[in-house]
């Protein structure tokens, strides 16, 4: 939320107790739009500002330490919505993985045996069915790239 020139205004007044005034700065830190605002408010009314205090204020708007942090708060935002994008997009791929390698499984033929004289060959059974769905799980991500490679070349073309 942002600032409201009520705000402004009393903070310009000197109106404010010490906690408002805390707030009021904390957010003028934070955001640019509301600090813009205010130096805009300022540049207004530059005349009835003292001169010693127009200066201290530009120096340490300008002073190094001040940048850093508003360099480092820039960059935070930007490593924040890289890192969400960045698992958004795992995510995605991890349920296209999993999506064709359940598609490709038979959940009906690994049957427990019923009697101790056909285990040998359900065990047989179950063997051939893992390797086939390890098969199938090893084949999905050059099924997934193929798939998205194949829309890319869909959208690239127009549609052709």
């Amino acid at each position: 939320m942002h600032i409201n020139s009520n705000d402004l205004n009393n903070f310009q007044n000197e109106e404010m107790n010490t906690d408002e005034i805390i707030a009021f700065l904390e957010h003028m830190n934070h955001c640019d739009y509301c600090l813009n605002q205010l130096v805009d408010e300022y540049t207004d009314h530059a005349s009835s500002a003292p001169a010693y205090l127009k200066g201290t204020i530009m120096e340490r708007v300008t002073a190094p330490d001040i940048q850093i942090q508003k360099t480092a708060a820039d960059a935070t935002y930007k490593m924040r919505f890289f890192y969400e994008g960045l698992r958004t997009v795992v995510g995605v791929v991890l349920a296209l993985v999993m999506l064709f390698s359940l598609g490709q499984m038979d959940f009906v033929s690994p049957q427990l045996p019923q009697s101790t004289a056909k285990s040998s060959e359900t065990r047989r059974e179950i063997r051939t069915s893992l390797r086939n769905f390890s098969d199938g799980i090893s084949d999905a991500p050059q099924k997934v790239v193929n798939y998205i490679n194949s829309i890319s070349n869909t959208i690239t073309n127009g549609g052709n």
